[in-house]
């Protein structure tokens, strides 16, 4: 069994709380990263299961949720829902794992650890950096500001 982990079990619970007031909104969603049907994982068991098949740093998680704010700050009309989140969740973590650490795998291999097949990682990954206007640089001011209020959010200590 996996060990709990502080600051996944902290991402985890704020994003859970806004999908529970966004999943209340009667939106018509027709954006390839929306699913049919909500996944059954829970978004804390989804998160750690990256970081245990992906063994990426602990900053590639704070790194993920700056892209996801910066996502919807300029999409405005995106609205993470159960129906979406995973694999938005996915497309910033591996993006912050290739632009982050020196280690990565292939997208196959990520594809995987993420439930979905080969070919929708890769259109996935293009359409998201497209979204992000491949502006992924993070400055240590920034990330500074993240990493402080998830220790703030979640009385957690980083590494």
């Amino acid at each position: 069994m996996l060990q709990s982990n502080p600051l996944l079990l902290t991402i985890s619970n704020i994003l859970d709380e806004i999908i529970k007031e966004t999943d209340t909104l009667e939106i018509e969603y027709n954006s390839i990263f929306h699913a049919n049907k909500a996944p059954s994982i829970t978004i804390y068991n989804y998160l750690q299961r990256i970081a245990k098949y992906t063994h990426c740093s602990e900053q590639c998680f704070v790194i993920a949720l700056i892209y996801l704010d910066r996502l919807q700050e300029k999409h405005t009309y995106l609205v993470l829902n159960s129906h979406c989140i995973h694999r938005f969740l996915l497309m910033s973590i591996l993006t912050a794992i290739k632009f982050q650490d020196d280690d990565y795998y292939k997208n196959e291999y990520y594809a995987k650890v993420g439930g979905v097949n080969l070919k929708e990682i890769n259109v996935l990954e293009q359409e998201f950096l497209e979204y992000m206007d491949y502006q992924l640089f993070v400055d240590e001011q920034q990330y500074a500001i993240y990493e402080r209020r998830l220790l703030e959010f979640g009385e957690i200590e980083m590494p």
